[in-house]
């Protein structure tokens, strides 16, 4: 009986005045979560460094395709200045530099030289051809399959 008046005195005991017989330990703090939190942080902290590079590519990319650009213009520049407009300007100073009746007068002239060379060779259209001359079919090997 004493054992019951035993297990009954404590909880009654811990009921009437609220605090518990026994002291609680100390509540320790949960080691996963400490772990689990580096693990987010160490996950976010990588998809922020691939966002910074992924940045920093794109902005190299794009200065690499402004210099590029820049490089082609620059190149483009210095062909006008040597190349083209030169030659443009001597097509020019040539062009000036001979009248209409000069002009008229080589044109006739290379005309007479073309039908000289042609009545020579005795026809004048692309039709008729000398095959010792010239033989349009010298490279065709296979006869073609596909005639009727």
């Amino acid at each position: 009986m004493g054992s019951a008046n035993y297990s009954k005195g404590p909880w009654l005991q811990r009921f009437a005045n609220g605090k518990p017989v026994r002291k609680p330990k100390q509540q320790e703090p949960w080691k996963a979560a400490p772990d689990l939190s580096r693990d987010i942080i160490a996950s976010a902290q990588c998809i922020l460094d691939r966002e910074n590079f992924v940045r920093e590519l794109d902005r190299h990319l794009k200065h690499r395709d402004f210099l590029e650009l820049r490089k082609t213009e620059l190149l483009y520049k210095k062909y006008l200045e040597n190349v083209s407009e030169p030659l443009m300007q001597k097509l020019k100073d040539k062009m000036n530099s001979q009248s209409e009746k000069e002009a008229w007068k080589r044109r006739q002239e290379q005309l007479s030289q073309y039908l000289n060379y042609c009545a020579k060779k005795g026809y004048v259209f692309l039709d008729d051809y000398d095959p010792s001359e010239y033989d349009p079919f010298f490279q065709k090997t296979r006869t073609d399959c596909w005639k009727v």
